[in-house]
């Protein structure tokens, strides 16, 4: 049975036992300012205004990458393009003896162009830097999440886990916004993941210093605390859009 077969028999499983699965939602993010990782060369204090738009409550799911293949064959395995996608592209799925355990976690091995397909595919689009840092950058219950303790913690997520550590999308805590699972274990793609770059710059970089972080320039960083933000941005660098991995996934956005 070749991979597409065998996911139309779990997907008809699915339809019967998994109606939780179906739960593709998305949140309102209303419109507001957020002071971004990187500053200008004069130091200056910088918030992006983000305008209000609409964020999946959850990541993509498993199951619904599935019915995501089962619409578009091309992204099915078998004829997926090297070109779109490297070669670990959905590999952890020949290797799934029970997908009803794996149906509501976060699919992972996916590129920005198979995420960005899918987005498209249900008429909305991956969220962009800005709005994906500006609702990361909110905490639990208050819209300034580094002002609730804890909220350091959550680097050692990034860091130390696996796919098994992967709770279902459901059971991921949410944030002030409903969010779930934002730092959550996983990396997630955006739209514009390679518009900031990150390399050694020295003092005659001029305006490169109001875009760049590293080595040199690392004092236009905007809070030398703000180790994580770095992190996603270090992460998004080391991209190409045809790259997967096992802790990569996505969600979706849509304008208001």
């Amino acid at each position: 049975m070749n991979s597409i077969c065998k996911f139309l028999f779990l997907n008809l499983f699915l339809l019967i036992f998994c109606n939780e699965c179906f739960c593709r939602c998305m949140v309102f993010i209303p419109n507001g300012n957020y002071v971004p990782l990187f500053r200008n060369s004069n130091l200056d204090y910088l918030e992006h205004e983000v305008d209000s738009f609409y964020l999946d409550k959850y990541q993509v799911t498993n199951f619904d990458y599935l019915i995501f293949v089962l619409n578009n064959p091309f992204w099915d395995t078998l004829t997926k393009k090297d070109i779109l996608v490297d070669d670990s592209y959905l590999n952890y799925w020949s290797n799934i003896d029970n997908f009803v355990i794996y149906a509501d976690k976060p699919v992972v091995n996916v590129s920005w162009f198979s995420s960005d397909a899918f987005c498209n595919f249900y008429d909305s689009r991956l969220p962009s830097v800005d709005e994906w840092e500006y609702v990361g950058s909110v905490g639990a219950k208050t819209i300034n999440g580094k002002s609730e303790p804890g909220y350091f913690n959550l680097l050692s997520l990034y860091i130390n886990s696996s796919l098994n550590d992967i709770s279902t999308v459901f059971d991921m805590p949410c944030n002030f916004f409903g969010a779930c699972g934002i730092h959550f274990f996983l990396w997630e793609w955006v739209h514009d993941f390679n518009s900031v770059i990150l390399i050694n710059t020295d003092a005659e970089g001029g305006g490169l210093e109001e875009l760049l972080y590293c080595g040199a320039t690392s004092t236009n960083a905007i809070d030398p605390a703000d180790y994580i933000a770095f992190l996603r941005f270090a992460f998004r660098n080391t991209l190409d859009a045809n790259y997967t991995m096992i802790k990569l996934g996505f969600r979706c956005a849509k304008d208001k």
